[in-house]
């Protein structure tokens, strides 16, 4: 059921001999444990001892040790391989780090007394046969090995103090816990500590899974181990890169790894889906895209050079969305603003590519988020679904390589003439159609009416219908728009729609001109957007304040976003008495 995994049982006799050797990969933390987690792994071996000659419990289980061994399924397929293996550990650090201080500290005190099974305890945590004498059987990272090292190679009970002033707080971890096992064990007897040796290595046991496939264990891993935290993706990404990583150059590139995972946050797990989509692997689940683009690159080393680092800062720059030092910085930043506002992300891969193509030219940048600003519009008002707009924006990644994205016959981003006529259309009735992207045509026309961005968030803001949608039989909307049709048609009109705060909104509901306006000011918070601050301006809310300020809106979104909507402008002052009757009838059927 799963060939890509070996798994058994292991007492940890086995677990430290040959022909285990063992290695924390990059991807890892550091040693995080403290007295109080090494403490009650201690307390919970000697409570399972039990205080009599028998024993309280059998056997004491350590749970799962995850291992991979790439490359060496033929080593374990008839049980445990007879020639050395360097395994990684997945999981399982902490508690293979804690067992090899304690079977360190056991050993120290029992070369202490001169007893003979001293030597037996060293073999399980050195290694013994190399040509410049024995090493830990693990090994760790930076100061951690240079620490752990000296610990499995102190002798009568004494301290390990590594050469400098100053240690990482993981190093540090490692003689706080080797301290505290040195002081509860040197008040047992000599007898005493053998039983612990003893019940340790012949009664403790951990299940082990080795894989040659990080992929295949984890999943396994994640079935039979409800201890740790499971990995996600972007672990099992790191640990496939930057374990083909040079060794002169893996803690550089771990370092720039672990930063730049900072600075993204929930966001590095979307970057490595965008990253696959930009390099043609974007049918690919993530973890294989990533793989294949690794592979593309030509290794690691390429992959984090060429494509992680300066995509990652492209990305940086999206999420932020903010761009510094240069004169075209402020237009830049709001593009990406208005880009952000649209909550899906199929633009953000061509604009990855963009940005890392053309990172140190601010005019090239500006050029191109001024395209997908109208671009990624225009798919909205022709209110297509996600996958569709997803292959639009797979074309431009597409005119990127081949430099016909601005080419005004060749460019996908070419809208044709039945497309202008589907925004059209949609555009006389948008907030009924998708009241989303209405609500975001609004806010960009408020930026125009403003005359500069007032960084209105559209999580803050509503749609109100001037006109109400169901105003009253008598008042003084039904005299304002006596005509049935009209008042229909209008009152989904651009001209009739206001941004307001939810609170406004329902306040505001049917009541009439005056005490809209009023409600409008009572309850703004903060800065009124333009586009509702000329409403509150206005004296009377007629057929031709509505048709006039329609027009207005028309045009500056027929300006700014390089729209035909002439059919539309051209009667903007009539009434589709035709389309009313019809949405009537179709809505009493």
């Amino acid at each position: 059921m799963f060939p890509n995994l070996f798994t058994a049982p292991l007492r940890i006799i086995e677990l430290f001999s040959d022909p285990f050797r063992y290695t924390v990969p990059p991807y890892q933390r550091r040693y995080s444990w403290t007295t109080k987690e090494a403490g009650q792994l201690l307390d919970d071996i000697f409570l399972a001892i039990g205080d009599g000659d028998e024993l309280a419990e059998a056997d004491y289980f350590l749970g799962a040790i995850l291992l991979t061994d790439a490359g060496a399924q033929a080593e374990w397929r008839n049980g445990l391989p007879r020639t050395p293996r360097t395994l990684e550990i997945v999981d399982g650090q902490q508690r293979l780090i804690t067992l090899t201080i304690l079977i360190a500290v056991l050993r120290d005190l029992a070369q202490q007394d001169g007893l003979p099974w001293s030597a037996k305890l060293d073999g399980l945590i050195n290694v013994t046969g190399n040509p410049v004498g024995a090493t830990s059987r693990l090994q760790l990272r930076g100061c951690d090995n240079d620490v752990i090292g000296l610990c499995v190679a102190a002798a009568q009970g004494r301290r390990a103090e590594p050469d400098g002033d100053s240690l990482e707080p993981s190093a540090e971890a490692i003689l706080e816990v080797r301290d505290h096992f040195l002081a509860e064990l040197q008040g047992l007897s000599p007898a005493e500590r053998w039983k612990l040796a003893d019940y340790l290595l012949t009664r403790c046991h951990a299940v082990v899974i080795v894989a040659n496939d990080i992929d295949h264990g984890h999943r396994m891993f994640s079935v039979l181990n409800d201890r740790g935290r499971p990995l996600a993706r972007k672990d099992i990404i790191k640990a496939e890169v930057l374990s083909g990583l040079r060794p002169e150059i893996a803690e550089t590139m771990l370092a720039l790894w672990n930063a730049t995972e900072r600075r993204l946050g929930e966001e590095f797990d979307a970057f490595f889906s965008h990253l696959r989509v930009i390099e043609g692997k974007g049918r690919l689940p993530i973890i294989a895209g990533i793989r294949a683009v690794r592979e593309q690159a030509g290794g690691s080393e390429r992959f984090m050079t060429n494509l992680f680092l300066p995509a990652s800062e492209a990305f940086e720059m999206i999420c932020r969305g903010i761009h510094e030092g240069a004169p075209e910085s402020a237009e830049i930043t709001r593009r990406l603003r208005y880009l952000k506002w649209l909550g899906s992300s199929e633009w953000v891969p061509p604009t990855m590519k963009w940005l890392t193509r053309y990172r140190a030219n601010p005019a090239e940048i500006l050029r191109f988020l001024e395209l997908m600003e109208r671009f990624s519009f225009a798919l909205r008002l022709l209110c297509i679904g996600a996958g569709k707009r997803a292959a639009r924006f797979s074309g431009v990644m597409s005119a990127i390589d081949d430099g016909t994205l601005f080419d005004a016959d060749l460019s996908p981003c070419k809208l044709t003439a039945d497309e202008h006529r589907h925004i059209t259309y949609n555009l006389r009735n948008l907030h009924e159609r998708h009241p989303q992207t209405c609500k975001l045509v609004l806010l960009r026309l408020n930026d125009e009416l403003a005359g500069a961005p007032q960084n209105l968030d559209p999580a803050d803001w509503t749609v109100e219908h001037v006109l109400p949608q169901s105003p009253g039989r008598n008042g003084q909307w039904r005299q304002w728009f006596p005509d049935n049709d009209e008042r229909e048609y209008l009152t989904q009109s651009l001209g009739n729609l206001v941004l307001v705060r939810r609170t406004q909104n329902d306040k505001a509901s049917n009541q009439d001109f005056a005490r809209k306006k009023a409600i409008y000011f009572k309850y703004a918070q903060g800065e009124m957007p333009a586009l509702t601050r000329e409403v509150q301006e206005a004296e009377v809310w007629t057929p031709v304040q509505v048709r006039e300020r329609e027009e207005r809106f028309l045009r500056i979104l027929a300006h700014i976003w390089q729209l035909d909507l002439s059919a539309l402008l051209d009667r903007s002052g009539e009434v589709n008495s035709f389309t009313a009757r019809r949405r009537r009838a179709v809505s009493s059927a």
